[in-house]
This record gives structure tokens, sequence and C-alpha cells, in this order.
């Protein structure tokens, strides 16, 4: 059994890397998609294969993020329903000797094996995110009258109130991020990552004065359902805050016919978890971040 520095300039080891992937993980679409996002990305590192002779093993692909730039994100492909354990140990063990940074694991309950080694190897689960789907059932009570609550598309053009927004953004979203932290970016990436994608009819915040209290993002994702995005209070205890900006995506996604609305919800953000007392749902996935 050797480990093997791929050589990614090779097309004819790529295409047979790109076999390998097909074959592994053939009745998994979204595994695949996510490696080769990896080797893609602007910001690859390299790409290990564990084999025997020129049977592949299993495959690891690495690469940086410029907002998480304190860790190298490792993506993994192997049989899933079993390998030897050996091969997984060799090749992670591989990995720790390569980088001096922090390796950063995203998994389901797919790479049961993988997690079962990080956690003998001493990596620690930084995060549980569930990926949840939100019915578009409005919680008893009124309708919600606050007229301090407004969407974004009427906040857009005063500049004031939407660099108060976009400071808000920041941060909620890096203080729930300190195990893995957030670069040093400027504040118009900020604005950009808020603003892409984004229905700003949808997406409502808790203004005072040029104060933004609270915020509540949502994304189209297709004709049948939206994604709720970041949403985070500046006064963690007014938390509540956040059901009456949820309430009203609710309203507005019964009115448009949405099916569900996806929310990934992070173990480290009360914010997103605050929707769990609010909202009825359903758990799509289960992931878990392992860093060390």
């Amino acid at each position: 059994m050797i480990i093997r520095k791929f050589d990614k300039s090779d097309k004819d080891e790529l295409s047979k890397l790109s076999n390998f992937i097909d074959k592994v993980f053939w009745e998994n679409r979204d595994l695949k998609e996510r490696f080769h996002s990896s080797i893609s990305a602007k910001l690859h590192k390299d790409i290990f294969t564990v084999q025997i002779a020129a049977q592949k093993l299993a495959a690891a692909s690495t690469h940086k993020s410029s907002w998480h730039p304190n860790c190298i994100y490792v993506q993994l492909a192997y049989n899933l329903d079993g390998v030897d354990e050996q091969v997984l140990q060799s090749l992670i063990t591989e990995l720790e000797n390569k980088y001096e940074q922090p390796l950063f694991f995203l998994l389901d309950d797919r790479f049961y094996q993988v997690k079962d080694i990080l956690t003998r190897n001493q990596f620690r689960m930084i995060r549980k995110t569930e990926i949840i789907h939100i019915g578009p059932i409005l919680p008893k009570g009124e309708s919600v009258q606050d007229e301090r609550i407004l969407s974004i598309s009427e906040i857009r053009t005063n500049e004031a109130i939407m660099n108060s927004f976009i400071q808000l953004c920041k941060k909620t979203y890096t203080e729930t991020h300190t195990d893995n932290p957030v670069a040093n970016l400027p504040i118009e990436s900020w604005r950009h990552a808020a603003m892409d994608g984004l229905l700003e009819e949808h997406s409502y915040v808790l203004v005072d004065g040029i104060e933004i209290n609270a915020f509540s993002l949502m994304y189209e994702t297709d004709k049948k359902s939206w994604e709720l995005g970041w949403l985070g209070v500046d006064d963690l205890s007014q938390i509540s805050d956040l059901d009456k900006l949820i309430y009203k995506q609710l309203e507005d996604a019964k009115i448009h016919n949405i099916s569900f609305i996806e929310k990934e919800v992070d173990s480290t953000c009360p914010f997103s978890l605050q929707i769990y007392n609010f909202a009825e749902y359903e758990v799509a996935e289960t992931l878990y971040a392992y860093m060390k």
C-alpha cells in the first residue's frame, strides 16, 4: 500500500481519478460534486491517493478558503460501504504530516468510518449542522405588526442603515465562527456575500433610527423553495425579535406557494437555533465539522 501525491496536470491520471470517484460515489451525486469542486477550487492545494499497485483505494483533495484561511479543507473519496480502516488512517496521517495548518473535515453519517478514526486521533467536533426544511406554516397568533420591520428593498438606498446592516452581518457571523476564524476581509466583501442572490423583498430587518437591531435574509433556490441564510440580533437578550422577522418570511412563503424553506442550523449559532423554538420543520441532513 502506497500513498501518492497526484499530478493534476497529468490528464490521463486525472481521468482515472474521475473514474474512481464515479465508481465509489455512483449513488452519491452530491459527494461527487463536492470532490470535483475541491479539485477545481481557486485555492486548491493537493490530491493524494492510497493505492495497491494501480488500484486506488481512497483519495483526498485539499483546498483553502479565502473566508476561513486558517485551515486546510479536506474532501475524501472511498467505498462508503466499507474500506480497510488502515487505508483511511494512513491517508489522514499523511495529511497531518503534510500540512502545518489544522485539517477541516465536514462529514455526514455516510462517512461513519472517518468520524470514528478522527475521534480516535484527537480531532474535535467543532460544530454540528442540521439542514432543516421549514414548512410555510404560520405559528398561532396575530400577524406581525411592527413599524420597525422593513425589507431590505426598503432600506436599499439608505447608505447609513445599509452600513449598519452589513456591520451586524459581519459581527454575528464572526462571533459564531470562533473555532475556524474568519479572515480580516474588507467590508465590501461582506456586502457582496450578504447581497448576492438575496430576495430583497423577503429579507427583513428591525430598524431603530439608522441602526439595525435584527435581520433575517432569504435566498431563492428554485421556484418552489427558498433558503434562509444569515440571521442575527445585535443584543442576544432580544433574540426573540427574530421570531417577528421569520414570521414575515413564512407569510411571504405561504403567499408565493413555496413548498419549504431550507436552513442550515449550526450548533454554534444561537440565532439559527432560535428557529427550533418557533417554526415547524423536518431534519433533511446532519453534518459534523471536525478539526485539529
